[in-house]
């Protein structure tokens, strides 16, 4: 098996690309020109990269710098690109390429620790991948929960939601996270949400919640609450959080579910996780 040094000197000969090893470190350098001139013995069929061989390129080259694994391959980067339809899935922006531009479509490292395997990337545009950066997913939940409003050159607030939910069941959670804590912080969430598992009880997450709240509420008051909610909503043709604060029945419920759930976070950290984001 070759070393990923001897496939870029291989590969720079046969997109005929200069060959610069000033950058790398010195022990790679002997096996890039090795690759190179392997290439040239050989008299491979030279021709001009496509956009997916021309990535690969790049992403060898970083990765050699930083010392990071590459087992991807150009069909790899087409496979992914193809799941997104050309779409950003955070930003929902479509993409552009080797623009130089936040909307330029770019490979990420699902889990910074490993290098570029293909069970470890995804695409997504520039701004995102920036945005991300080597946050964990414990740090893109404490994002998506905070306020983006001042952000003019970062992601929105929203975009911010949609790149936690998108990343939610990609990532491991390496760390603990105090997730009703977190939304104490946000108290308007923490009302809506709790109010949403009332109306999609019938959802297999909201069910899951329920089915917990209710070992410690009365059942019958979770009926009444669930009926209220969807009484509400249908009669506003709304769900909106005004929905909410304009019943104040409904809204003293929901605030004794929340301090429940204060009392016992523990057992409803990963319920409520999976109710707003899975």
């Amino acid at each position: 098996m070759y070393s990923l040094a001897f496939e870029l000197g291989f590969d720079h000969y046969r997109f005929q690309l200069p060959l610069d090893i000033s950058r790398f470190a010195d022990r790679h350098r002997e096996e890039i020109r090795n690759g190179y001139a392997a290439a040239k013995y050989q008299q491979v069929s030279r021709k001009m990269p496509d956009m997916f061989e021309k990535k690969l390129l790049s992403i060898r080259d970083r990765a050699l710098v930083k010392e990071l694994d590459v087992t991807i391959t150009a069909r790899d980067l087409m496979r992914e690109y193809e799941k997104t339809k050309g779409v950003c899935p955070v930003t929902d922006v479509p993409f552009t390429f080797a623009e130089n531009a936040d909307t330029d479509w770019s490979v990420d490292r699902i889990d910074n620790d490993r290098g570029y395997c293909p069970d470890n990337i995804v695409i997504v545009s520039v701004i995102v991948n920036r945005s991300k950066s080597d946050l964990d997913l414990s740090g893109l939940i404490k994002g998506a929960l905070d306020d983006h409003s001042q952000d003019e050159e970062g992601l929105s607030g929203r975009e911010w939601f949609r790149m936690a939910k998108f990343y939610f069941k990609k990532m491991p959670q390496t760390k603990p996270l105090n997730f009703c804590q977190l939304l104490s912080n946000t108290q308007r969430l923490f009302d809506q949400l709790v109010f949403l598992q009332l109306f999609h009880h019938t959802d297999p997450n909201s069910r899951r919640f329920l089915k917990q709240l209710g070992r410690y509420c009365n059942k019958v008051s979770i009926k009444k609450a669930e009926k209220l909610a969807s009484k509400r909503v249908y009669h506003r043709a709304d769900i909106a959080p005004e929905v909410l604060y304009d019943s104040p029945k409904l809204y003293a419920q929901v605030q004794f579910f929340i301090q429940v759930i204060r009392r016992h976070s523990q057992e409803f950290d990963g319920l409520l996780l999976n109710c707003l984001l899975a």
